[in-house]
């Protein structure tokens, strides 16, 4: 079977990168003090206390080192508040993306191995406001991104993908805005699910905006196993026009398929799980 470049594209940076896009909702909700989650393309999410709870993505980790710290600033049955800040340092991934892969008589890469990757550094920084109301829970969150390049970064060494490149957009750009709204609502004590619209916005750059859209339904099958299925719908402005993309896409099928998620939640053991399908997950 032959593998097409576009096939490696997808593989690695969907799974990779738009990793993060997967996340369930963007709520001002923390986990408790102690409590963990994690997901087969999810984070790893730790209560430290009360007000602040940390995340990384394990696996990614070791390729592109990340961290992302929420810190609550009000909590009430009104309305909850939070801030999310994070960092992430793409190079050594970008680097690994160079080698390349061997497709038949020659070898496939995201970005030529002439090119010099220097040490860049990602943050962001979101304000999130949560309200619930009968029908369900609201959520609106802005912030900004900020790319810190140390050393030339060529502008033909960007990755063109939906996910991808309005992400690592900043460090060509140098900064980006982000906004979005999500919606999230209990239909039985077992399943639930949630609706989003974001927004990310690169100022004079050369494809300047994506809009993202993700659908997913929950079962939890457990207080401590929770599975959710469901689609991101892309629509953004490239270097080489306007595209649209349903998300998970099998290029070697040139098919969308569901996207299946499976979490798993802990907690120490003189501590008890209350089961939540909003605030906990």
């Amino acid at each position: 079977m032959r593998l097409t470049p576009h096939l490696i594209h997808i593989c690695i940076l969907t799974g990779l990168f738009g990793g993060s896009a997967w996340t369930s909702q963007a709520t001002a909700y923390l986990l408790p003090e102690k409590k963990w989650e994690i997901g087969l393309f999810q984070p790893l999410k730790y209560g430290f206390s009360e007000k602040t709870n940390y995340s990384i993505h394990p696996i990614l980790f070791f390729i592109m080192p990340n961290l992302s710290v929420k810190v609550l600033h009000h909590k009430g049955k009104m309305f909850s508040s939070a801030t999310r800040h994070g960092f992430y340092y793409p190079t050594k991934l970008l680097k690994i993306l160079q080698t390349g892969v061997q497709v038949g008589d020659r070898t496939a890469s995201l970005i030529a191995p002439s090119f010099k990757i220097p040490h860049m550094l990602g943050f962001s920084s979101d304000y999130i406001f949560t309200k619930p109301y009968k029908l369900g829970t609201l959520s609106l969150y802005a912030g900004v991104n900020l790319g810190l390049v140390f050393g030339d970064l060529d502008p033909r060494t960007s990755i063109d993908l939906p996910l991808v490149y309005h992400r690592l957009g900043v460090f060509y750009n140098k900064y980006g805005l982000d906004a979005g709204i999500d919606f999230s609502k209990n239909i039985t004590d077992a399943t639930s699910c949630s609706f989003d619209l974001d927004l990310k916005f690169l100022p004079g750059f050369s494809g300047r905006y994506s809009f993202e859209h993700k659908f997913l339904f929950y079962w939890q099958k457990s207080k401590r196993t929770r599975f959710s299925i469901g689609y991101k719908y892309v629509y953004g402005d490239f270097p080489y026009g306007k595209q649209s993309r349903l998300l998970p896409y099998l290029p070697l099928f040139e098919s969308w398929v569901p996207m299946f998620d499976v979490q798993w939640v802990g907690l120490e053991k003189n501590r008890k799980i209350k089961k939540s399908l909003h605030n906990t997950f």
